[in-house]
């Protein structure tokens, strides 16, 4: 029997936590594999965990610090009952993939895997070392599997699974007319990656009627709201705050994802597809793995205020255009299911714990 430790140290619910729940809700269905989640005591996913999924074992830890002597200690004393070929520690971000690096100096032949979900160049020397000392790494995109190369990691230690979706927690949109004005949307939290602030700037420059719905919360919240002030959108922006999309989406006509950098594998854009509803994206490397211009979303010049604006108004004025991509996004989220993405880490924990 395989055990398989996930480790998250996030204090939040974002996309990379919704991915490892994701993981879990599927791995306590398999005979062969027991998942066990360690997080911090009250974060919202090992809160999630213990009120859905109560079978599922759980290690709080006291703190989300990655060196963390007395998480550190608790892990150490969970993992002497396992022999090395029994058990995987699995890291989901960036501060639990360097407690996982300290679990593996402690104890070289424990079989390390992580999970990275940003496509930033990795440049910190102990940042490195902890992807180094895996046995396996696994980005969410090729661009990320690619940052994974640079620094010299070999092809075949690297695997590419992209991340899930729930597809029956979205009921397509079948309003077959605009709201009046056109409601876009951007769903996502409130960090500079995201591109809030180039939105509000380039939708100024707009000569078409429009209300934007922006959905999620973050430091930059108030920033943001000043700047609509400051740019005159007062009356055409609405701050949702933070409701699930599955909630929204039904209500935009059209989605909108300027994703500036640092983007993993957009589940944003995925649930545009889900929802029935048109995508427009930036040309950031992981946003063109996923959307195919003109097939199933749009794709505009990154940063291009003119470019973004281009891409709206074309949408508005053309219904078959508009069609063709909501149809053929509903088809393309097929290929991001949970079940997919749990058979392909399997493969990856098979082929560690051969080594």
């Amino acid at each position: 029997m395989l055990v398989v430790l996930h480790l998250d140290l996030g204090r939040e619910w974002r996309g990379g936590q919704r991915q490892v729940f994701y993981l879990l809700e599927q791995q306590r269905k398999k005979k062969d594999l027991i998942p066990i989640l360690a997080s911090p005591a009250n974060s919202p996913l090992l809160t999630k965990v213990t009120s859905i999924y109560p079978e599922i074992k759980i290690i709080p830890l006291s703190s989300s610090f990655e060196f963390s002597l007395r998480s550190a200690f608790k892990l150490v004393s969970f993992l002497k009952f396992y022999t090395d070929n029994s058990i995987i520690i699995h890291t989901h971000e960036a501060k639990a993939a360097g407690l996982g690096a300290l679990l593996k100096i402690f104890r070289p032949k424990l079989k390390l895997i992580h999970t990275r979900r940003v496509s930033y160049s990795v440049q910190k020397k102990w940042a490195k070392k902890k992807y180094r000392l895996a046995d396996r790494v696994v980005g969410v995109s090729q661009d990320i599997c690619n940052k994974f190369l640079e620094i010299g990691l070999p092809k075949e230690k690297i695997a590419c699974i992209p991340s899930a979706i729930k597809i029956e927690n979205y009921n397509p949109r079948t309003k077959q007319s605009w709201n009046n004005p056109v409601r876009l949307g951007i769903i996502g939290a409130f960090t500079p990656q995201k591109g809030h602030e180039f939105l509000l700037k380039s939708l100024a420059l707009a000569d078409f009627d429009f209300e934007l719905w922006i959905v999620g919360a973050g430091k930059l919240a108030n920033f943001l709201k000043k700047l609509t002030f400051d740019l005159h959108l007062a009356s055409k922006v609405v701050f949702k705050g933070f409701v699930e999309s599955c909630n929204i989406l039904p209500e935009l006509d059209i989605l909108l994802v300027p994703s500036r950098d640092g983007e993993g594998s957009s589940g944003t854009i995925k649930e545009g597809w889900a929802a029935g509803v048109p995508v427009i994206a930036s040309n950031l490397k992981a946003n063109l793995e996923l959307v195919r211009d003109r097939k199933d979303g749009l794709i505009f010049e990154r940063n291009n205020p003119h470019s973004l604006l281009k891409a709206i108004e074309e949408l508005l004025h053309d219904k078959r255009l508009y069609k063709h991509l909501v149809q053929n996004g509903l088809q393309q989220v097929n290929n991001f299911t949970p079940h997919k993405m749990e058979q392909s880490y399997w493969g990856v924990y098979k082929q560690v714990i051969k080594l």
